[in-house]
This record gives C-alpha cells, structure tokens and sequence, in this order.
C-alpha cells in the first residue's frame, strides 16, 4: 500500500492561492501580483509537541493552546502584506496630511523603491526611530502608514514600563507567565509584517536586570529575529519580518546600542502653514469615523482656521476639542447647502491654552 506524509505547507499555500483566484473571478481589476506569500512563522508542529509533554493545567500548555487557536488552520504560516503600485501616490497622499512628516515619508520612499525592485514587492523597512517633541502626530502619522500599507498594526506605549517580559514574554514557570507584545501581535494580527510601534521608548525605566528593550537587541536584528524565543512559549518563532518604528522625545536617554540600530529622523511641529494641512487632515478624519461626519462642511472656514492656529494646542489634542465644536455646531443646527458648517465661536477649548502643553511655530 503506497503512503505519503503530508505536506501541510503546500496544501496551506494551494489553499491561499484558490481563495486568491476565486477573488478574481469577482473583480475583473484583481491583481495577480497582491496574491499573499506565506512565510512560516510559528513551528505548530513543535507547539503540538509542547502539548503532548506538557501537562494541561500547565501554564505552558495553555500558553500553546490558546496561540493555536489565535492561528486557527494556517499552520503558522502568515501571509506578507505587499506593496500596491500606487503606494507612491498614497505617500503623497499621506505627505499632504503630513506636512511635518516629509523627511519620514521620503525615508520610506526609499526603502518602498528598493523592496518594488522584487519580484515579490513586500511591505519592508528598515527600524525608524522618530525623534521630536510630544504632540507632532507621531503616532497618527504611523496609523496612517500602517493603513495605506494594509498591515496589521500595534502600538506599544513604553511609557512606565519597567521589565523585559513585556515584548519577550515571562517564563511560563511563572503563575502568570505568557508570552509577550510581539508574538502576541503576529498570532492575532496574523500577518508576517506588520508594522509595530514602540513608542516613548526613552521612557522606560526599572532594574537594568530587566532591561524593557533588552528584547530588541535581538528583534531589531533581522538574522537574530528569524529565531526569536519567546520565553512564554518557549520555542522559536520568525519576527524577521517586522517593521519597526519607534519614537522619542529625547534619544540621548536610549543605550547606544539601541539607537545604532534604527535610522533617526528629526520631526519638528507644524510651522503656521503646515498647520492649516494638519487641521483639515483632523477635521476630514473626524468626518470619516463618525456617522454624522457627512452632515457637516467638507472644509474648515479661514477664520476658524486662524483662530484653532492661535490657540498654540498640540495637534493631538485638536480632535477632541473639534469634536466638541462640531457638537457645538449640531447644536445650532444652522445648515448651509444642506451642510452644517463648524463656526469660530464653536471653539471653545474646555482648558486655558495656557495649561496645556503647546507648540511653537517655525
């Protein structure tokens, strides 16, 4: 009697690959080249044997059970999120809201030329850490990345934090031993690449014992991430494929070492005429996420404009307190064209400017 082993990567990929082609039966503008890669980045071979040894009331056990349900049936392979051939015209896109952000934008321009140069043009880059002041929209700025890319994306907030097993997980001998914040984000986000933020990494404090970032020596290396073990879990999993992104206020705290890994950039506040952009990529954000965003104005009038420019508030900031002045506005419910239009005397900022932190103009 003729017996085979199977091979689950081929079945996995065909399977991949029929749920691509049946798509482009639907849409005749399918693309064959956005047909996923699968990279392997979980061994559930080896986490089914973890199972086998180990005890069910065991936190290792646990541990491997719950991330074989996060991948349910893909085997540990993930699929790497590719580059579209109009992502230049989404950067531009994305630099208009940006106006701050151009040298970060041009960095990626960079690095997005060179992966298009593959046959298999994938979402890569090297580590970019953000230096610059709180408030300049670092963190919207790498949503909005993430978006256009069409990756899974997670923001790691280091502010506070004190010991190493946050990314690298706590060893499961430990009662409330688990896995930690990367391989957490590749199981639920179940993309080989996604686009992970650290952010205020100089901010992190604790025992050196501990070290919060004593994780990325290796994960920043993409030779070392290729077999990173998570002490959660115990066994090697591919983080070769994460993008990084960091940021900071003041990069003289971070350890050398650190910092030698990323490519550091300077983002500065928005000067005066960048500012009116900014404002009207938060307002246009505002209308998008909220139902009732259709029924107001498409553009903020000049003399709003100029009066939110003097009230000096961070860009960060600046959607509650619209938010706000649009309800202000419903409120009044004075439509025009049928729209409701945001008035100067809406803005109304609940605290002084001068108790918030503020920006300066160039």
């Amino acid at each position: 009697m003729y017996t085979h082993n199977r091979n689950h990567f081929l079945r996995h990929y065909l399977k991949n690959k029929a749920l691509n082609h049946s798509l482009s039966a639907k849409h005749e503008q399918f693309d064959p080249n956005q047909i996923s890669a699968l990279v392997q980045v979980f061994d559930t071979v080896k986490m089914d044997e973890m199972l086998s040894l180990h005890d069910r009331k065991s936190n290792l056990y646990r541990n491997h059970q719950r991330y074989l349900h996060y991948l349910e049936d893909s085997l540990g392979l993930l699929p790497l999120s590719r580059l579209s051939k109009d992502i230049f015209s989404k950067l531009d896109d994305l630099a208009l809201k940006f106006p701050n952000f151009v040298n970060v934008i041009e960095f990626y321009r960079e690095q997005f030329a060179l992966a298009l140069m593959n046959e298999s043009p994938t979402f890569t880059a090297n580590p970019l850490l953000i230096s610059g002041p709180p408030g300049v929209g670092k963190t919207a700025f790498c949503r909005a990345l993430a978006k256009i890319i069409d990756t899974y994306f997670e923001f790691v907030s280091f502010s506070g934090i004190t010991a190493g097993f946050v990314l690298g997980g706590m060893s499961s001998n430990w009662a409330d031993g688990k896995p930690g914040r990367i391989v957490e984000t590749l199981a639920r986000g179940l993309k080989a690449n996604p686009l992970i933020m650290l952010d205020e990494i100089d901010k992190c404090g604790g025992d050196k014992r501990y070290d919060p970032l004593g994780s990325l020596y290796q994960l920043l290396e993409k030779e070392t991430a290729s077999t990173f073990v998570d002490e959660g879990l115990e066994i090697a999993t591919d983080c070769s494929y994460v993008v990084w992104v960091a940021t900071a206020n003041h990069c003289e705290l971070i350890a050398e070492p650190i910092l030698s890994r990323f490519t550091i950039l300077e983002v500065n506040p928005p000067n005066k005429e960048q500012m009116k952009a900014v404002l009207q990529s938060i307002y246009d954000t505002i209308r998008q996420q909220h139902t009732w965003g259709s029924q107001f104005s498409e553009h903020l009038s000049s003399p709003l404009v100029e009066k939110i420019i003097l009230s000096r508030l961070e860009p960060r900031l600046l959607q509650r307190e619209l938010i706000a002045a649009c309800g202000k506005a419903a409120l009044r419910n004075t439509a025009e064209d049928g729209k409701i239009s945001v008035f100067p005397e809406d803005f109304v900022p609940r605290q002084k400017a001068n108790r918030l932190a503020t920006i300066g103009f160039i």
